[in-house]
């Protein structure tokens, strides 16, 4: 699949500080429903009895069925002429119903029900949230895509602090408004986004349909070897961390002895280490390079987490929490700007789409495999120490993986 379609206007336009900020407006947004769904939703959950596999699945923000959704509306948002743009469409579409979805969960439906509107609101959240994704490569020029990276996962933190706070003085007593509370987050996030960056209007004749041929699609997507070499040691770190990530709660709960209180706190100590850590990620990224900041991040997270895994106090996992919260900044922030230096520009929104997948594919496969770990050995210490080891194979694969080199100027926003 390719397309014709070329952007207007000087590469080298300035993507201002301002229109950053704007675009982390959707970022902020997700950081409430990521949050909230790898802390709250396990807690929720719980309530109905489900067994801590079944807990790693549906507590993710990214099922298999966002997966491929999310690679098929890449594809389409890449051929898409409307007015708004390629990818804003999407975004008034998807995120909407996954609002609608999450506020259906406040009544505590029957199981069945429960478990179709965390589908349906997954699935509508993904649909808004890869092209939003793809603006970044669109948008954004190349030497300066790690520090408006570190924008979006600084707005990401924000949206999570802020959430896993409220959360942990109201989720006891007034679970309903924590709902209510994710629930305009995105929808006033999302809607900054939409309003303030404009997208650019495209040229040229519009991208042929999508056209249904499995062989030659995939060796056109495999013709692409550092991009897929990528792709697959990113999917172990999202393998490793989507199986720790939905159960560090109720590890303190259950192996710290401790409360839901405090449970929340290991969480926010955590989130505010990767915000503390994300825009000197950015800016070391486009200095030195993405993948050097990554490798490092990589080595950090898995070291920390074995060791992690066989701490007994909350004093000293606190300490953790903030290492491994600094390292994920690390790991993060340039992950979708290597990933956009990597992609072809006129399929941006195609190979956005299969690297989200891919991810979310990864991410509650590994859910359920931590969950199942525990439920086996009786510990969620053996899910830490999991994840530890998958990170660190992360970092082995990612080394050789050629990126392409640095600017070493500096600019100004």
């Amino acid at each position: 699949m390719s397309t014709a379609a070329t952007t207007t206007g000087d590469e080298r336009e300035s993507f201002s500080a301002a229109r950053a900020i704007a675009y982390g407006g959707g970022n902020a947004g997700s950081g409430f429903l990521f949050a909230f769904m790898n802390t709250a939703v396990p807690l929720y959950l719980a309530s109905y009895s489900f067994p801590n596999a079944w807990i790693g699945l549906f507590s993710q923000e990214r099922p298999p069925t966002a997966g491929i959704g999310q690679i098929l509306i890449g594809a389409l948002s890449d051929r898409t002429r409307a007015r708004l743009g390629r990818r804003r469409p999407y975004m008034l579409v998807g995120i909407p119903l996954a609002v609608l979805a999450l506020l259906g969960l406040v009544p505590h439906p029957p199981i069945w029900v429960v478990v179709g509107l965390l589908l349906v609101l997954t699935t509508s959240f993904a649909v808004g949230y890869g092209p939003y994704l793809a603006l970044l490569p669109d948008l954004v020029p190349e030497d300066r895509r790690a520090r408006v990276g570190g924008v979006l996962n600084l707005a990401n933190m924000f949206g999570q602090l802020a959430i896993l706070i409220a959360a942990m003085q109201l989720w006891a007593s007034n679970e309903r408004l924590v709902f209510f509370m994710v629930a305009a987050a995105l929808v006033v996030g999302f809607a900054i986004t939409v309003l303030f960056v404009p997208e650019r209007p495209l040229v040229g004749p519009a991208a042929p349909p999508v056209r249904i041929d499995l062989g030659e699609y995939f060796r056109g997507v495999f013709a692409h070897r550092e991009v897929m070499k990528f792709l697959f040691a990113t999917l172990f770190f999202w393998f490793g961390t989507a199986g720790v990530v939905p159960f560090i709660t109720r590890f303190a709960v259950t192996e710290l002895d401790t409360t839901e209180g405090v449970a929340f706190q290991l969480f926010i100590v955590a989130v505010a280490g990767t915000a503390l850590g994300t825009l000197p990620a950015g800016w070391v990224g486009d200095r030195i390079g993405k993948k050097p900041v990554m490798l490092v991040g990589l080595a950090v997270f898995g070291a920390t987490a074995l060791i992690g895994s066989q701490l007994r106090t909350v004093e000293s996992a606190m300490v953790a929490m903030a290492v491994i919260g600094l390292a994920n900044a690390a790991c993060t922030v340039p992950l979708l700007p290597l990933l956009a230096d990597l992609i072809p520009r006129d399929r941006a929104g195609e190979f956005s789409g299969i690297g989200t997948g891919v991810w979310e594919f990864a991410q509650p496969f590994g859910a359920v495999a931590g969950g199942a770990i525990a439920d086996v050995t009786g510990s969620l210490r053996w899910t830490l120490v999991a994840a530890g080891v998958l990170v660190l194979v992360s970092g082995v694969l990612l080394t050789p993986v050629r990126a392409p080199s640095t600017p070493r100027e500096v600019f100004h926003s």
